[in-house]
């Protein structure tokens, strides 16, 4: 479990790919000195097993089941992970809680600067309308964020200028695709 509180923005250092686990090789020098292989880090939100270290290097292994629903299944060398140790008993709460059980994809409509913030318009799947409430939680590339206004297409939150600074946000763009995970509070069975 998480709390949608990014530690580190980490650079992806190596892909290999076979026919049914992609490997990814992620450099994050603070994760890497608070984490041991087998811990659960939160990976742009998704909840990945680290399966070795080496070097700086942090290494997870992830199957065809977590590529399709994630935006991981277009990680290439070079591109900014958002990572988040698991919460550790008797940790404070920053944020709400994530399991790292992505719902799908959403796609970044556009960044817009409010002068001291950023406002995020995000698209979503018709389906995903039940889950999004105003003032509701959401995590998105695995930030505990909250939505500020539900349109009939896309919804919208505010972004604070350390939120921006120290996550992969500020090296998003328009049309970017992004991890999505609803409030489990939220989803109905």
């Amino acid at each position: 479990m998480f709390t949608g509180i990014v530690k580190e923005v980490a650079t992806i250092t190596k892909i290999t790919k076979t026919a049914s686990v992609t490997k990814l090789g992620v450099s994050a020098p603070l994760v890497f000195s608070e984490t041991k292989v087998s811990d659960s880090v939160s990976v742009n939100g998704t909840c990945l097993t680290l399966t070795a270290k080496e070097k700086g290097v942090l290494f997870f292994d992830v199957v065809s089941a977590t590529l399709s629903k994630t935006n991981l299944k277009r990680a290439k060398k070079g591109d900014f992970l958002n990572l988040e140790p698991a919460l550790k008993v008797g940790e404070r709460l920053g944020g709400h809680f994530v399991l790292g059980h992505i719902d799908g994809e959403v796609k970044l409509r556009r960044i817009i600067r409010k002068g001291d913030y950023w406002q995020l318009e995000v698209e979503y799947l018709s389906s995903f309308k039940k889950f999004l409430v105003e003032n509701g939680s959401l995590a998105l590339e695995g930030i505990s964020l909250t939505i500020k206004k539900v349109f009939p297409r896309f919804f919208t939150s505010d972004i604070i200028p350390f939120t921006y600074q120290n996550t992969n946000l500020k090296y998003k763009k328009s049309g970017d695709w992004l991890n999505i995970e609803f409030d489990y509070l939220l989803k109905k069975k």
